[in-house]
């Protein structure tokens, strides 16, 4: 079988304005589906069967076996045209590798809130969903969602330790059991150090540990409860102080952009 990747297309895309209008072009949202052939590099845009996903920007498409899981974006309440009308969806569309067909989804009880640039992967055949952003709630997220495919339902996780604080557009990379995540934008902690939308862009980095070991855990109550460390061996108190020193590469910078 040729391998290949798909992708919902994630950016707004430049459309000619209908024929009534003005010639001009407008902002349009978009629910097309490509697929790239990795070995050829030739793209294709799939004729989709089935109700899709509606036009956004800014969500995640996560492929676990052979679906892709799309979550979160920001969209617009009367169609694929921009009219500041924003909505923020939180229900998970499916899309069929196999079939090129769009799925119907069940209902689920528990949902996380509609966000937009936050951080989607998978671990043991589960969705995970970090962070992110909604404007008509003016609200950043640091929480961390698991959705099962299998059960279509939604869990949030309270992970042990300190984790980031809320934010968006960050970067999660996954290396073995463990999540890497690095960087990210909130808004400034204090007047006047962001920019004219009041955010700044992290530099700071954190492991999310989903198998740790004995170890790792007794390491994290020596700090979580503040215990002695003086009669521990070296190498112990080195790592105790590499899990506690601050891990930015640089001071935070000022965003560019909302």
């Amino acid at each position: 079988m040729t391998p290949s990747t798909y992708g919902a297309v994630a950016t707004t895309l430049k459309e000619p304005a209908m024929s009534s209008m003005p010639l001009m072009s407008a902002d349009c949202f978009s629910n097309d589906i490509h697929k790239l052939d990795t070995t050829s590099m030739m793209w294709t845009l799939i004729s989709a069967k089935g109700t899709p996903a509606r036009w956004r920007d800014f969500h995640s498409a996560t492929i676990i076996g052979t679906k892709m899981y799309v979550f979160g974006g920001r969209a617009d309440r009367f169609g694929p045209f921009h009219s500041n009308n924003e909505i923020y969806c939180n229900r998970i569309k499916v899309f069929d590798t196999e079939t090129n067909s769009w799925l119907d989804s069940p209902p689920t009880p528990v949902l996380p809130e509609g966000r937009r640039s936050h951080s989607a992967f998978s671990y043991n055949g589960e969705l995970y969903v970090f962070g992110g952003y909604n404007a008509r709630l003016n609200r950043h997220f640091h929480d961390l969602w698991k959705f099962n495919p299998v059960s279509f339902s939604w869990r949030k996780i309270e992970p042990k330790g300190k984790g980031p604080c809320p934010r968006r557009r960050q970067c999660c990379c996954r290396v073995g059991d463990k999540i890497i995540l690095f960087g990210g934008t909130s808004p400034s902690p204090e007047e006047g150090m962001g920019d004219e939308f009041d955010l700044m862009d992290h530099s700071d980095l954190y492991i999310l540990d989903f198998s740790p070991s004995l170890k790792t855990l007794c390491k994290l109550a020596v700090i979580q409860y503040s215990l002695d460390q003086s009669c521990l061996p070296h190498d112990i108190r080195w790592e105790l102080t590499a899990m506690t020193t601050n891990s930015t590469i640089s001071r935070p910078i000022v965003s560019s952009q909302g």
